[in-house]
């Protein structure tokens, strides 16, 4: 098959196995709902029905999330090793897990903060002031912009100084380490439709800023000199792509908790059916990672009897041997 063939068929096939993993998590769980009450839940409710309260009330909510933030996650990792034309490059790397930890950590602390709601205003709070943080330290106010090498040096000192934190916070606070052992797992339990609509606008400029990014990044591929005489503004183009990338993960962060290997993962998988093309590699990455979060949040219901496994559990159990392989092989992957 050619690689135009494989390109054409990528999109359609993912999104058909992500509806149908989310059809598949609407269905299934520690309560089993039939086909006919999944219909009738969505749209014609009982209130007093079981199987339409789960489904309208837990359900619906965390499949929604699951397929958002890892829609998310996938694309903010496929700018990221764009930018950085660092394969091995994670969202996490400009420190937005980081700043959303000790802001949620600090609101346990300081304010009683503990019902999941009340820590997306703090968790963004933190992963923005993070990105700001990040961004000075990488040469954002120098004239040629941000460098690619300097983000991540930045990234990674300031993800090791929020974790000494966090960890000095939690030694002084048992309420804030009952809270925060929780939420650090990362998953999509409990999440109301309520929560999802609070960081729903955070998506809504996300997305777009993110896709934009993608099409200014193409001519980055033959390096900043050559964009440059080109006309490109290189500095702006990856100002553009880190503010769509703290969006994308501080509202995922905050929603859901630090969640890894997502962003990592998911563009190596679609790389070999894009190419070199940013655009469709964040197009195919943005599918992929919902389809990776829907999988791994309902995989979790069954590893266990009687109990489920929080999503971003399962989703490094299948990122810590993929990361081994990726780096055993030691493939340079074009960017």
């Amino acid at each position: 098959m050619t690689g135009a063939a494989r390109s054409s068929l990528v999109l359609p096939v993912g999104l058909a196995i992500t509806m149908l993993l989310a059809i598949l998590s609407l269905r299934f769980g520690l309560r089993d709902i039939a086909w006919p009450e999944i219909w009738n839940a969505l749209f014609a409710f009982d209130p007093m029905n079981a199987d339409h309260i789960t489904l309208r009330e837990l359900r619906l909510s965390r499949v929604t999330a699951a397929l958002i933030g890892g829609a998310a996650l996938g694309l903010a990792g496929a700018l990221m090793q764009a930018m950085t034309r660092n394969p091995l490059a994670d969202p996490g790397l400009l420190g937005v897990n980081g700043g959303a930890a000790i802001g949620v950590v600090i609101s346990i602390w300081i304010l009683g903060a503990s019902a999941q709601a009340a820590l997306i205003a703090p968790a963004l709070i933190g992963a923005g002031i993070a990105a700001v943080l990040v961004l000075v330290l990488g040469g954002a106010a120098h004239r040629s912009g941000p460098d690619p090498t300097r983000l991540v040096l930045a990234g990674a000192a300031l993800s090791a100084l929020f974790l000494a934190l966090t960890w000095a916070v939690l030694l002084m606070s048992r309420e804030a380490l009952d809270v925060f052992r929780f939420w650090v797992l990362g998953g999509f339990t409990g999440i109301s439709m309520t929560q999802v609509m609070a960081v729903l606008p955070v998506y809504a400029v996300g997305f777009p800023l993110a896709f934009l990014a993608a099409r200014l990044l193409s001519p980055l591929i033959l390096g900043d000199d050559a964009a440059r005489a080109l006309g490109v503004r290189v500095w702006l183009v990856r100002l553009i792509c880190v503010g769509a990338v703290v969006l994308l993960c501080g509202a995922t962060v905050s929603l859901a908790g630090p969640i890894a290997f997502v962003g990592l993962l998911v563009p190596h998988l679609v790389r070999p059916f894009t190419g070199v093309s940013i655009p469709k590699l964040a197009l195919g990455s943005t599918i992929l990672g919902a389809c990776l979060a829907t999988f791994a949040d309902l995989a979790g219901r069954f590893l266990l009897p009687g109990r489920e496994v929080e999503a971003g559990v399962v989703i490094a159990m299948i990122g810590g041997p993929a990361l081994v392989i990726l780096v055993r092989r030691r493939q340079e992957v074009p960017l």
